[in-house]
């Protein structure tokens, strides 16, 4: 009965100290912040026309944690000058992404409005170590 208990006990206390393990997501003291800038382009029948650079105030910012994730793990919002912060997370792989709307010119027939837009990502993957407060600077979004 001994060696049953002790047997039990030492299979806690080696699955508790594996179990400790920390991977990439919140409960850390790490932070990520950034800043998003827009260049708007104005398109007038499928010729670029103007052009303007702002802050990306409200422009969504996702978060992926790890290298193997393909769906993001966390959203936020960018304040109204474009910054934004990921805070208290843990050390690991991240990738940041925003979504830049790309411009299609279609096929130049008269009368026939086939130009269209396409969302894609921009992003950065990086390494985040333990009480580390990593700065993306500023990330480009054409819109």
């Amino acid at each position: 009965m001994k060696f049953l208990y002790s047997l039990v006990l030492i299979g806690s206390a080696a699955f508790s100290l594996n179990s400790c393990k920390k991977y990439e997501g919140e409960g850390g003291k790490s932070s990520i912040t950034g800043k998003i800038k827009i260049i708007q382009k104005l398109y007038v029948d499928g010729d670029l026309t103007q052009t303007e650079s702002f802050n990306g105030a409200k422009e969504d910012v996702y978060l992926v944690y790890g290298e193997d994730d393909l769906i993001y793990d966390d959203k936020i919002e960018a304040n109204y000058d474009g910054t934004f912060t990921f805070k208290y997370l843990q050390p690991g792989t991240y990738t940041v992404f925003a979504y830049s709307e790309i411009f299609h010119k279609g096929n130049d027939a008269t009368n026939n409005d086939d130009d269209y837009y396409t969302l894609e990502p921009v992003s950065q993957t990086f390494e985040v170590k333990k009480k580390e407060d990593v700065d993306l600077g500023t990330i480009t979004l054409i819109k």
